[in-house]
């Protein structure tokens, strides 16, 4: 059963340039390759949160939890650490995780 792994992210306007750039970078390319990931997504949010920080939304579809677990505990999942501890300043970021239990895609015309 396919899993999502949802994060949504502020990013402060003023200072947070630099995390931006690793965010959309290669960030989410990055866990698009590893094992498990069937399709990774960013969306830059149209509303930013009360105090001006910049919204974003990833998207990661594993094909199971059970490969999620595998990326969490992986080597590039921990590589990732020191950059957020880096930027923690500059960033917040709210999780959610959960089974797909319905979809409906349209194929392109």
């Amino acid at each position: 059963m396919t899993f999502l792994y949802s994060v949504k992210v502020w990013v402060d306007p003023d200072h947070g340039q630099d995390y931006l750039a690793w965010l959309t970078g290669g960030h989410v390319a990055d866990v698009a390759r590893a094992p498990g990931v069937l399709w990774a997504h960013l969306a830059r949010l149209d509303d930013n949160a009360p105090d001006g920080w910049m919204a974003f939304q990833a998207v990661y579809a594993f094909e199971s939890r059970p490969a999620f677990e595998v990326y969490q505990g992986s080597e590039l999942y921990k590589s990732f650490m020191p950059i957020w501890q880096r930027y923690a300043h500059v960033f917040r970021i709210e999780r959610q995780t959960g089974n797909i239990i319905e979809s409906h895609d349209r194929k392109p015309r």
